[in-house]
This record gives structure tokens, C-alpha cells and sequence, in this order.
């Protein structure tokens, strides 16, 4: 929570770097493949076809000189920002790789430009930039990494825009978030971001690797390791270096001892290099501390000041710390470090020319020097205005300054602050440092101002945010057995704490837990009502309908004795949703009445529009639930909601758009959305989702893959929510019987039979893949027991949609038409890809009847009706189908697109016919990439890529992507 008003912080406004720099001082030697590479990807951005390139290396490799020198060659209608994360003693640095960028594009664009670019979530800028603009504190935390994204990516639609990240492995949780989303965007715009970080910091426990993998899995970068120079390239950068000044003193004995000691790291041969006619130093700390040993005592005594002061020191810092005329008085120390190129000066301060240089003069403080220079940056940054930044800041100064008690007080501070902006990392770092204090300083509490059972409720808190999951439990359940006895509505919330941390690590035991807070509680209204509230969603999710509506009606008598408007919105929401679910359809006016009661509260609305639409999707009432989830999404933007608030709605919409048959559409959307969605059980809805729709876009084998890298999650969390039960366990039993892995699938569609795992309207999905996989078991000899599913089946036959599943059953088991699936439509509550996967399966069941004439037609209807939607699954079994029984012919297949590739011979002939270029496009169409990933991996721009595709349809004689994959796949 920052604090100050714009007005009062206009003086942190200032850039504080020319982002367009000239060239470094150190040649570039052993750079040109890496450099092509950065130009290259920039090269594509300002032709509308940007992408990300990841730079590594370990620390010295040169990764901060290779961006230097694309910078300085920018072209000029190049709009170029830069951010540097930085580290301290509680980590990452706070904002600080995205501040930077922000920085830069207010200096360019100016405040009122940047800010309308922004949208109308802009205020969120405040907690990046602060001074900014004033943050509103009634709307979702955590939005600035989306609405930073949104303003970059705003920018790339009207020019180039160059992003520079540097230092990754010091990011924090904030700066990730931008990364990933910005990663995403470069793809499809006039975007380039290239970040950098060092590969020897980053470990496989560093959450930078779960990032970078994402990323790598999405093939949405470019990733350039930039090695050790070569010995040859050794001699050339030292040649460079000396200029011919000083060559004569190296001979070739000379040269193979500055080779050998430098190992090949640039940044050691140019230290080296720099003192050939004197000894060589005796070890890398004498090596880094070479140029500073040279400098004369004020000069390092300035250093050392600067050095305190962390990634940078600001002017007004160090005039705080030193007094204005001190400050003056050093201003010829600090011209002599500049010039010897050991510090680097920014317009507003003093940084040093590489990171190494101020770890090791950092070390090289004494212990009285170290306590009184960080005792004077945390006064300094305690009388400047509290930013999560500064806050952080100071907490790590009076810990270095081992103050214990000002380094325990500015940790609590802090960390709270940070987590009201959604800082995450920082808050959790800054918590586990208070707990670790606590013990050590004498009367803690009276120095905090909380306790600690408190303070482990708060920390449990930012765990929670940070997904770490088991440990906000642990944190959790010591808070709830230290909390005092006397105190027992305090004790029955936190115990409601505990259960819910119990819940989201897939712990059915949390239910238990939540039953013994609410017994335990005193007969207090403020206390019961958000409990009631917490147990009422918990049966809702369950499937323990009345349960949910017998507590929801206790908690919203308790949310009325104390006008808690809020607990009453949401428990008249639980209440109609599971009474809906009993099949009470008037229950939905009881929908309405929660948005009433929300008023303009933005949780109880958005709530209201994710249920609502959600609501008319389980009944098929597809166009409906569009309207309604599209509403609630046009809203979330206009208030400038968090990315989580209008990506729900935004899920819904896409739901819809899949039942709609819209699914190129849907699938564009699951692409974006999935890597900008925090860990969670709503990231376990929309990973499972895309799964789905990329297997039935004909994309199995991608499929399967994301299937197995979720599915331990999947099934931890559909063990306490029906709906996401009924989605993972439906679309894992399908990819199972894909790779006809019956027995898994029999598995997984189990709950099915059992009414207090499944029921209602999740159950007739997951029942339409059992009966399927009951034929499956059945034909090839097995032994199955229908009845309980039929059971199953029947005992939901009160839903409005169970014609149409129930019709699905029959027709899997043999038991009814596969016509009368087809006929089936959207006013039948029908999704899309049933008319034409039952089409096929008609077509199957007549051929195998004899009947080919008739087989055909319902074939070649699947193909055309797969074809609409881009249901490859089905499209690819039918024109197989078809040329399998001989049913296709020249003619006819040129009509219907799709069985053109059923022709004797033709599929073959065709793509002889195809360039070896268009070959290599044409398979990875066929693998389902897009034309900008067809791009990414050919190392072409988007527009050739696309050229391309259009080459291809139009020499295969096929009208869609969908029909050349047939064709390729045919032909080999």
C-alpha cells in the first residue's frame, strides 16, 4: 500500500538512465551470432512479427554489453525501455525491473499519454511508478503487471516497441508476471522483448525456471546462452582492450597466463587486460577489485558508500546520508571512480559498472563502517514517502545494520504493505524474516505492535498468495494452536483459516476442520456469518447441495444482524447455485437478488456474472451465458479490475464460444490466458479446458502432453470440487481412450456411479465417456456392468439437458441411433461437437451395417460439419474413414474440402508438387502450429509464414488448414 499522493511524490519521476545509450567502452569481441539473433528478432518486431529472446550466461559473460550494444543501434522509430531487477537482503528488489520500463515511457510519452494508453486501469501504474497517479484501493490488488502489459502492447500496435529485462534471476514475483505476459503479446505484435539473467544464479528451486520452462513449452522464445570467449578470441578482446597501447608488454607466455586465469569470462579479460605490465592478480577477488584497489582513498571510500547503498544511490539519498556540502566535497572521489570505470553516473545517482564490482566491495566493508553507513540509508529512506520499494529497503538496512529490533519492526511494516500491493515475493520474504526475529528481540510485541500468532496468520497469508500452499497450512495451524483461549471468536476464524488452507492443498480433511470452527465459535453474528459464509461455498463446490442451502440460510440471517453486505451477497449466491443444481431453475431470480446486494461491490458482482453465465452454460443456454459472462468482462475492464476478475468472465465467454462451435476463436484465447494465470484451482479449469479442445482440434499428441504435466495436479484439486471433478476426470478418461488405455479410463469415469462424487449436470459428461468406454471394454471382450451408470444416468434426468446426454449413452452402447444424437442443436442445449462427432460415429455404424451409400453421406456431413467448428479429431477419422471404404471421388472430394485427400493417389502427388520449403511449413501445420509459430521455429517472419500456408491450400486444391494436415498425413 503506497503511500503519498501523486502530487506529493513528483519527485521520483525523474528517469533515472538514457535508456538509448552510446556504446560501451569494452569492445564486442565473439558476439556476432548472439547479436544477429537480437537484431534479427527486433528486425521481425518493426515488420509487426515481434518475439522474446531469453539472453544467459553466467555473471561477466558480456549479456548487459550485448544489450548495449543493440540499444545503441536501435533504429530511431524504435521505442526503447529498459528495466534492471535488482537483489537485496530480502531478496528481489520490488518492482524494480518493471519500474525502469514504466520509467522510461513516461519520459517519452509523458504522464497524462502514458496514463491514457494505460486504459482505465492506469491507477495500478501508482504501486510500479510511485507518484504516478494514486492507486484506488477499492478494486482488485495486483493488477500492475497486466495493465503494464497492456500499456506496452497498446504502444506495439502503433510502433516498434523494444523491452529490455535485465538480471532475472534477481526478479521478483511482479516482474515474472510481466515477462510471461509480455512474452505473449511479442508474438503477435510489433513487440520485442529480450531479457537477460544470470544461468549460474538460477537453480532448479529458482521460480525464474518455472517461467522460463512455461515459456519454453509454449515455444514463445528464443533462448541464446551466450559462452565463454575461445582463446583466440581471448587475444582479440585484450588486443582491443590495449588498443596497441601496452601490447609489447604481453608476450605469448603472458597471453596464455590472462587466457588461463580469465577463463574466457570478458568481464575478467578486460580486468586483466587493464593491468598487463603490472602482476597479474592472485584470485578473482583481487581481480574484481582491481580497479578500485587503484583508486585513491576518498575515491574508495566513496565507493564503499555507494556500495551500501544497494543497485544504486540515488543524489537525494546521499545527500541525506552525507549532508549537502559532504556530498560536494566527494565530488571529485566520485569523478575519479567514474573515469576509472568502476562506478557508472546516471543522471540522478551513482551505480557500478557491473554488479561483481559492488558485491565485492560491498564485502569489503569493516563491521563499524557497515553499521553506520546502513543505520544512515534506513533514517534517509525512512523520512522519504513509504513505497513497497523503500519500505523493503529500509528493512533490509537495519538488518545489515544488525538493529535488531528497527530491522523486526520495518519487517512487519513491510511485509504487510507489500502484500496489500500484491508483492508477493516481498511480502512473504519480509514475513519469514520477522518470525525468524522474533525470538531474539526482547518484548517483540510491544515493538510490532501485533503478536506472533497474528503475525503467522499474515505470513500464512502471502504463502497462500505465492501458491506455496503448504506452508501457509503449517504457518496456519501454529497461529490457530498458539492463539489465546480467551479469545475464541479470534480461535474459530483462524481455525476457518486452517480449514480452507487444508482444502486448497486437496485435503478433503479441511471439511472436518470447518465443522469444529463453526461449533467452536461464540453466538456471535460477526463471527458465524463469515463462516457460514466459508462453509456454504465449500458444500456448494462439494455437491452437498443441502447442506450448502441449510448453512447459507444461517449465514444469511447472520450477514443480515450485522449488515455485512458482503458475506450476504455471496451466501445468497452459494444458496441459489446449489438449489439450481437440485434442478430449482426459478432459483436463479435468487442469482439476481446477490447482484442486487452486492451493490457496487466489484467481488459480489463479479462473483454474480462468473455464476450467472456459468449457470446458463450447465443448462446450454450457450448464447446466454456469452451475453452474460461478456457483460461481466466489459465491466471488469471499464473499473480497471485485476486480470484474475475479468479472465473468469473471459473463461466463461470462451466456454461459451466452445459450445457455440467458435473454436478457433476459444482456442486463440486459451493460448493467451493460460500463462497469465496465477497457479490455482481457476488454472486448473483453464488448462483442463484447452486440453480438451486441443484434443478434439485433432492435436492428440499435444494433447496427452499437457494432460501429463497437469494430471497430478488435477486430481489434487478435483478432490474437493465436483466441477472440477467432472471436467478432469471426462477429459482425462478421453485422452485415455485415445491412446486406448481402456482400463484408465473405466478408472477415471468411477465417481460417475457414486452421487456424492458426481451428480447433476456434471455428471452427464463424464457419463457420455463412460458408456464409451464401456462399448470399448465390451467389444474387445471385457467384462462391464452397465446398470449403475444407466442408474446414474436416470437419477438425473430432472436436468434440461439430459435428452441429449442421455441419447450420447445409448448410441455409445448400442442401444439407440447415433441420427438421433445429430439431430440434436444449440435450442437442445447440444454443444457444437456433438452433431458432428455423432455424424461420424453414424457413419461408422452404417458402413459396419453395409450400408455404404448411406455411410458416405453421414461421413462426408462430419467432415463438412468438423471442418465449421475445426474439430480435427473428428474431420481426420471421417476422411479416413472414407478412403478406407473407397467411398470418395475426384469430384466429390473437391466439393466437400476434406475428402479431396480420401483420392487414390492424390494426396502424394500433390505435395510432390510442394516446394521443400512449403514441405517443412506443411508439416508443422499438420502438427497444429500457427502461422506465427510456424514462424518462430523457421526463423521467418509471420507474414512469409503466412504466404506460405496460402501457397499450400492453393496447390493441394484444399480451402482450410485442417484439410492440408489431412493430406499430409495421408501422404506419409
Amino acid at each position: 500500500m503506497s503511500t503519498g499522493t501523486a502530487a506529493e511524490q513528483d519527485d521520483h519521476l525523474a528517469p533515472w538512465h538514457d535508456v538509448r545509450v552510446p556504446l560501451d567502452p569494452s569492445p564486442l569481441v565473439g558476439r556476432a551470432d548472439q547479436l544477429v539473433t537480437l537484431r534479427g528478432t527486433l528486425a521481425a518486431a518493426r515488420q509487426g512479427s515481434g518475439g522474446t529472446v531469453l539472453l544467459s550466461g553466467e555473471a561477466g559473460i558480456g549479456k548487459t554489453r550485448l544489450v548495449t550494444e543493440l540499444l545503441a543501434t536501435a533504429p530511431p522509430d524504435v521505442l526503447v525501455t529498459r528495466g534492471q531487477c535488482a537483489g537485496s537482503g530480502s531478496g528481489p528488489v520490488p518492482y524494480a525491473g518493471v519500474e525502469g520500463v514504466l520509467r522510461d515511457v513516461v519520459a517519452v510519452l509523458g504522464r497524462a499519454d502514458a496514463l491514457a494508453a494505460a486504459g482505465p486501469a492506469a491507477d495500478a501504474l501508482g504501486v510500479i511508478m510511485p507518484g504516478l497517479v494514486d492507486v484506488r484501493r477499492d478494486i482488485d490488488g495486483g493488477r500492475g503487471p497486466d495493465v503494464l502489459t497492456e500499456l506496452l502492447t497498446t504502444l506495439a500496435g502503433e510502433r516498434p516497441v523494444l523491452v529490455v529485462l535485465e538480471d532475472l534471476h534477481w526478479s521478483d514475483d511482479v516482474t515474472r508476471a510481466v515477462l510471461s505476459r509480455l512474452a505473449r503479446a511479442a508474438a503477435t505484435t510489433s513487440l520485442c522483448l529480450v531479457a537477460t539473467y544470470r544461468s549460474d544464479d538460477v537453480d532448479r528451486r529458482h521460480p525464474l525456471r518455472t517461467t522460463v520452462g512455461e515459456l519454453d513449452r509454449s515455444r514463445l522464445v528464443t533462448r541464446v546462452e551466450v559462452p565463454r570467449l575461445d582463446a583466440g578470441q581471448v587475444a582479440a578482446l585484450v588486443r582491443s582492450v590495449l588498443d596497441g597501447a601496452g601490447t609489447d608488454a604481453l608476450d605469448a607466455n603472458g597471453l596464455a597466463d590472462l587466457v588461463e586465469r580469465s577463463e574466457g569470462v570478458p568481464f575478467y579479460v578486460e580486468e586483466l587486460a587493464s593491468c598487463v605490465d603490472e602482476s597479474m592478480p592472485a584470485s578473482l577477488r583481487d581481480v574484481l577489485l582491481l580497479r578500485y584497489s587503484q583508486l585513491s582513498a576518498p575515491a574508495q571510500e566513496f565507493c564503499r558508500l555507494v556500495a551500501a547503498a544497494g543497485a544504486r544511490a540515488t543524489h537525494d539519498v546521499l545527500e541525506a546520508v552525507l549532508g549537502e556540502e559532504e556530498l560536494t566535497a566527494a565530488e571529485p572521489a566520485a569523478r575519479e571512480a567514474v573515469d576509472a570505470l568502476v562506478l557508472v553516473a546516471d543522471p540522478d545517482g551513482y551505480r557500478f559498472r557491473h554488479a561483481l564490482m559492488r558485491e565485492a566491495i560491498d564485502d569489503e566493508l569493516l563491521p563499524t563502517e557497515r553499521r553506520r553507513l546502513h543505520t544512515a540509508y534506513a533514517e534517509a529512506l525512512a523520512a522519504r514517502p513509504a513505497t513497497v520499494p523503500r519500505l523493503a529497503e529500509i528493512a533490509d538496512h537495519w538488518l545489515r545494520a544488525r538493529v535488531l529490533d528497527r530491522a523486526l519492526s520495518s519487517a512487519v511494516r513491510a511485509a504487510l504493505v507489500a502484500g496489500y500491493d500484491a508483492a508477493t515475493s516481498t511480502s512473504v520474504a519480509l514475513g519469514e524474516r520477522a518470525l525468524d526475529l522474533w525470538d531474539v528481540v526482547p518484548d517483540a510485541e510491544a515493538v510490532t505492535g501485533t503478536t506472533h500468532h497474528e503475525l503467522l496468520l499474515r505470513v500464512a497469508d502471502a504463502q497462500k498468495d505465492a501458491t506455496r500452499l503448504d506452508r501457509a497450512l503449517a504457518l496456519a495451524r501454529q497461529s490457530y494452536a498458539e492463539w489465546p483461549a480467551d479469545d475464541p471468536g479470534g480461535r474459530a476464524g483462524t481455525l476457518g483459516v486452517v480449514a480452507l488452507h487444508t482444502l486448497r492443498t486437496g485435503d478433503p480433511s479441511g471439511l472436518a476442520l470447518l465443522n469444529e470452527a463453526i461449533a467452536s465459535a461464540p453466538d456471535d453474528a460477526a463471527t458465524l456469518a463469515p463462516l457460514l459464509r466459508m462453509q456454504a461455498r465449500t458444500a456448494m463446490i462439494g455437491g452437498r447441495h443441502e447442506e450448502a442451502i441449510r448453512t447459507a440460510d444461517a449465514g444469511i440471517e447472520a450477514a443480515r444482524a450485522v449488515d455485512d453486505s458482503a458475506s450476504h451477497a455471496a451466501l445468497l449466491n452459494a444458496r441459489a447455485l446449489a438449489s439450481i443444481a437440485t434442478g430449482d431453475l426459478g432459483a436463479i431470480e435468487s442469482l439476481e437478488e446477490s447482484r442486487r446486494v452486492a451493490g457496487d461491490d466489484w467481488s459480489g458482482l463479479s462473483r454474480y456474472f462468473a455464476n450467472a453465465s456459468d449457470t446458463r452454460l450447465k443448462l446450454g443456454r450457450f448464447a446466454e451465458a456469452r451475453r452474460i459472462a461478456q457483460e461481466g468482462a466489459d465491466r471488469a475492464r471499464a473499473r480497471g479490475a485485476g486480470r484474475v476478475s475479468f479472465a473468469m468472465l473471459e473463461g466463461n465467454v470462451t466456454e461459451a464460444l466452445i459450445g457455440l462451435g467458435r473454436w478457433d476463436e476459444a482456442d486463440a484465447w486459451y493460448e493467451h490466458a493460460t500463462t497469465v494465470v496465477e497457479p490455482s484451482t481457476y488454472a486448473v479449469y483453464l488448462a483442463e479446458r484447452w486440453t480438451w479442445l486441443t484434443l478434439w482440434r485433432g492435436r492428440t499428441e499435444a494433447a496427452q502432453a499437457m494432460a501429463r504435466r497437469h494430471r497430478a495436479v488435477w486430481l489434487r484439486h478435483e478432490r474437493v470440487e465436483m466441477q472440477v471433478r467432472s471436467r478432469v476426470r471426462g477429459t482425462l478418461a478421453e485422452l485415455a481412450l485415445a491412446r486406448d488405455d481402456v482400463a484408465d479410463a473405466l478408472d477415471l469415469v468411477a465417481p460417475v456411479t457414486d452421487p456424492e462424487r458426481l451428480h447433476g449436470a456434471y455428471a452427464l459428461p463424464v457419463l457420455a465417456v463412460a458408456a464409451r468406454a464401456l462399448a470399448r471394454t465390451r467389444d474387445a471382450g471385457g467384462a462391464t456392468d452397465v446398470v449403475p451408470f444407466r442408474a446414474a444416468l436416470d437419477a438425473v434426468a430432472f436436468w434440461p439437458t439430459h435428452p441429449v446426454w442421455a441419447a450420447v449413452f445409448d448410441a455409445e452402447l448400442g442401444d439407440g441411433p447415433w441420427s438421433a444424437v445429430a439431430a440434436f442443436g444449440p435450442d437442445d442445449g447440444a454443444p457444437a461437437h456433438l452433431r458432428p462427432y455423432a455424424l461420424w460415429r453414424d457413419g461408422q455404424a452404417r458402413l459396419a451395417a453395409g450400408d455404404k451409400s448411406a455411410a458416405r453421406r453421414s461421413l462426408v456431413a462430419a467432415v463438412d460439419a468438423g471442418r465449421a467448428i475445426g474439430a480435427g479429431f473428428v474431420t481426420d477419422r471421417a476422411a479416413a474413414l472414407l478412403a478406407d471404404a473407397g467411398l470418395t471421388d475426384r469430384g466429390r472430394s473437391q466439393r466437400s474440402g476434406a475428402a479431396v485427400t480420401a483420392s487414390a493417389g492424390a494426396p502424394a502427388a500433390r505435395i510432390d508438387g510442394l516446394t521443400g520449403r512449403e514441405r517443412q511449413v506443411l508439416d508443422l501445420v499438420a502438427d497444429g502450429l500457427t502461422n506465427g509459430q510456424v514462424a518462430e521455429r523457421l526463423f521467418i517472419s509471420r507474414k512469409t509464414a503466412s504466404v506460405h500456408v496460402s501457397a499450400i491450400l492453393r496447390k493441394l486444391g484444399v480451402s482450410s488448414r485442417t484439410e492440408a494436415a489431412v493430406v499430409a498425413r495421408t501422404a506419409t
